[in-house]
């Protein structure tokens, strides 16, 4: 099975239910199809088949959608990228990609790919699919991939992005676990509040979705909260994805009482670790609503494990239980199994695990070992086979001899009633090699909190070698394109701050 067969099969059984839905364009499913294979054929007369890699750089967009599954109809590898992304970003991505051909927009497209041959797509005002081919080049085939359906770029830095290559097979395989213990109703309205290059997105909403014939509600602005409760009540919304900084402003949001939420079931979580105060925010202020914690990342194709199909069943820290077929285990600095509920790295093996790395086999090799993905998340299985998430291996900060977990500190801080958000990274330190440092986003910029009021808060929670020793007050955390924290960027700031212990 391929990925165009997801749209297909939906196009055959529900050819007039409305597909997607963005401002006052509506597009059905059989159009929808239609349109994917019109531009299919375009790209096929540009060169693309198995193992040509195609870039799509849109914002969220009925093109958007259109452009993966024709990339799909025409064999070609799809490299999901974004409009929000800078020239500089998108021309090291393509290059590393060694992508051949970028389907865009006009405006985008002034940017000037030289080397690679650009589609430009665009529905008209009389609702016509436009596809425009420009700066005709020969198309680069990896033969040796041709295999591969999806190129997903992790968190890394330009210089060195990972790019995970998943083929049909993996990615169709998770969704339908995922599909099948979520136990989704006949019809949804899905409400799309991430980026569309997202791989949450891509697998637990634009696979999983179109798969079932569902309608899309596309959200082609930057999120607010506001606009949601909007969309809510406006095209009765069944359902979302939200990353932790949204929930936490739903979680927040003051006049929510104003809008009927009656549609809403489902909000699944994942993108990082909800903090335990807004998940059981969530579910006081919205207890009709099914609020889901997910785990997965890129390389595992990409859910590990949910708490589904009763998520209230499931302690709320929890990311729940490793779904069927995934096999979940957590090993020692030597690899060896360790005993329930102690700490360790967690392993993951499955259909969805990644065929390796782009043009990166020693890497590939560090991280498949013995069909194992090792993912180098710190985590713990209690006695009741829940997993829970406790922080990256990279991230942990070595002081004084002590491993210290930031997501621990976290919490405790994402617990103080002044605190919207906080990210805790390592600050180096001559003698203790590092120390804790705090970045906290205040609820209310006005609010008189000092970096002592912090300290003091801690105290009585947290070990002393655990305080932060470093605070600083900030607008917002800074943010990468998944909508993580941007850890780098906070460790060269933590650099140059004073110790305040």
């Amino acid at each position: 099975m391929k990925l165009i067969d997801l749209l297909t099969n939906s196009a055959e059984s529900k050819p007039d239910r409305i597909a997607m839905k963005s401002g006052d364009m509506e597009v059905t499913y059989s159009q929808m199809l239609s349109d994917a294979y019109f531009l299919s054929e375009h790209l096929k007369l540009a060169g693309c088949r198995g193992g040509v890699k195609v870039a799509i750089v849109l914002g969220n967009s009925i093109e958007y959608l259109i452009s993966f599954f024709a990339v799909c109809a025409a064999g070609g590898i799809i490299l999901p990228l974004s409009k929000r992304m800078t020239p500089y970003e998108v021309s090291g991505y393509i290059d590393k990609a060694d992508v051949s051909i970028v389907i865009t927009e006009k405006e985008y497209a002034k940017q000037q790919f030289c080397n690679v041959t650009v589609i430009n797509v665009k529905y008209d005002v009389s609702r016509n699919f436009e596809v425009e081919l420009n700066n005709m080049k020969d198309c680069s085939v990896d033969e040796q991939n041709s295999d591969v359906a999806l190129f997903v770029l992790t968190s890394g830095t330009l210089s060195l992005p990972k790019i995970v290559m998943l083929t049909d097979e993996n990615l169709i395989s998770n969704m339908f676990t995922y599909r099948s213990l979520m136990n989704f109703d006949d019809h949804n309205v899905v409400y799309c509040a991430l980026s569309f290059h997202h791989i949450y997105c891509i697998c637990a909403q634009i696979l999983t979705h179109i798969s079932l014939a569902d309608t899309f509600i596309i959200n082609e602005t930057p999120f607010f909260i506001k606009d949601f409760l909007r969309a809510v009540e406006t095209y009765n919304v069944t359902l979302t994805a939200f990353v932790p900084y949204m929930a936490t402003l739903l979680s927040e949001y003051p006049e929510s009482n104003s809008f009927n939420l009656d549609s809403l079931k489902y909000v699944t979580l994942s993108g990082a670790k909800t903090p335990k105060t807004t998940y059981e925010l969530l579910n006081e202020r919205y207890s009709a609503v099914q609020f889901i914690n997910t785990y997965g990342m890129s390389e595992a194709g990409s859910r590990i494990s949910i708490a589904a199909p009763y998520p209230k069943r499931f302690p709320s820290e929890s990311v729940g239980r490793p779904m069927p077929g995934v096999e979940v285990k957590i090993v020692d600095e030597k690899g060896q199994a360790v005993a329930e509920d102690l700490p360790g790295e967690i392993l993951v093996k499955s259909s969805g695990i990644m065929k390796s790395y782009y043009k990166q086999s020693h890497l590939t090799s560090q991280t498949l070992v013995k069909d194992w993905l090792r993912t180098g998340d710190i985590g713990r299985i209690d006695t009741n086979g829940n997993l829970f998430i406790l922080g990256r291996i990279k991230e942990t900060i070595i002081s004084g001899g002590e491993n210290l977990c930031p997501a621990e500190i976290e919490e405790c801080l994402s617990r103080h009633p002044a605190v919207r958000e906080a990210a805790v990274v390592g600050q180096k330190h001559k003698l203790l090699q590092e120390i804790p440092c705090a970045f906290v986003v205040k609820k209310n910029r006005l609010e008189k909190l000092t970096p002592i009021d912090i300290i003091e808060y801690c105290r009585n929670k947290l070990s002393s070698h655990k305080i932060p020793k470093s605070i600083e007050f900030l607008p917002n955390l800074p943010k990468l394109e998944t909508s993580k924290v941007d850890r780098d960027a906070l460790r060269k700031m933590a650099d140059s701050l004073s110790q305040i212990l």
